[in-house]
């Protein structure tokens, strides 16, 4: 029976990490902060207050202010919605779970729908990025690709001083991953 438990937290396990990673992750990934008590539940706020400083490092016109604020309320409004879909789902997971025998095809059924709407979501607040571009003067755009570039400058070298096992360098902090030195020397000897 102990077994049956562990075997069903783990599938339970996995399939809320998945959910979790697919539908929080490319957000996530360009902020500070990521997952943890500040980031997980403050998610939409922290993502809109970069925008904020952005756009008031762009210093836009009470005009562009306008249209911002539009955008960013919708903006606002879609990552509550997907907030809530998260939430259900997962309370449905763990609702189900904790059940003696789970219906392990009802979830993954459940997952799937959810996984079906995430390319929309992700589209949307790709579209409103495309809106806010779109209303910068010219000056103004070139600052903001700048400020892009420079973010994705900043996420380049914090992920190359981690390495490939993490913050503790090859293999990770227990040495078993590849270069670590309980693991093999290199990916090929993981292969064979």
């Amino acid at each position: 029976m102990k077994k049956m438990q562990n075997k069903r937290w783990i599938v339970l396990g996995s399939l809320v990490l998945v959910m979790v990673l697919a539908t929080s992750g490319m957000a996530v990934s360009g902020f500070k902060g990521g997952f943890g008590p500040k980031g997980k539940d403050n998610m939409k706020e922290r993502v809109l207050s970069k925008l904020d400083y952005a756009m008031q490092e762009l210093e836009l016109t009470s005009a562009q202010q306008t249209k911002y604020s539009a955008i960013r309320k919708q903006m606002a409004a879609k990552m509550e919605e997907a907030k809530a879909r998260r939430d259900t789902l997962h309370e449905a997971v763990r609702i189900e779970m904790e059940k003696e025998q789970p219906d392990v095809r009802m979830l993954a059924k459940t997952m799937k729908q959810e996984v079906r709407v995430m390319p929309d979501d992700f589209s949307y607040q790709i579209d409103a990025m495309l809106k806010i571009y779109d209303m910068l003067n010219k000056e103004q755009k070139t600052e903001f690709v700048k400020m892009i570039k420079d973010r994705m400058e900043r996420m380049e070298r914090m992920h190359s001083k981690r390495g490939p096992g993490g913050p503790e360098g090859p293999g990770g902090p227990e040495g078993r991953g590849p270069g670590g030195p309980d693991g093999p020397k290199n990916l090929e000897e993981t292969r064979s």
